[in-house]
């Protein structure tokens, strides 16, 4: 896995985040108030989603020009999270019929179609810090 992701962004010099939540929140749905928007990778960067199997296993992919942010958030219960979100540039070549497109009333193309990640998914990019 990690030399598929090194080859595919094309440097061993990377980063992996995935999203932080402080505590346990007893609510399943609430809302949220964003504190702070940080974008941290503009580019070629790949995603790695947890595949259900009784051990930890992940399909990685790469796709497309992205947009990578840590959004800092409160939720009504007073529960923090730092919650990884991707906004996808290009869209054009998705199919119109795809759900992000029907819900937000829009067609591909025509604007960044972004969604926030699960803790259990992995977001890597190169690194903007210099290997010491």
């Amino acid at each position: 896995m990690v030399d598929f992701m090194l080859s595919e962004l094309g440097t061993n010099n990377i980063q992996a985040i995935t999203t932080e939540v402080e505590g346990e929140s007893t609510q399943v749905f609430q809302k949220y108030t964003m504190e702070k928007v940080e974008e941290i990778a503009d580019g070629k960067n790949m995603v790695c989603h947890k595949v259900n199997y009784p051990y930890a296993v992940h399909y990685c992919h790469v796709g497309g020009r992205r947009k990578t942010f840590m959004v800092s958030m409160i939720g009504v219960d007073g529960i923090k999270v730092k919650a990884l979100s991707v906004c996808h540039q290009d869209t054009s070549f998705w199919t119109p019929k795809g759900l992000p497109f029907v819900v937000l009333n829009v067609m591909p193309g025509t604007t960044p179609i972004c969604h926030f990640f699960p803790s259990d998914q992995i977001v890597i990019f190169p690194s903007k810090k210099a290997i010491n």
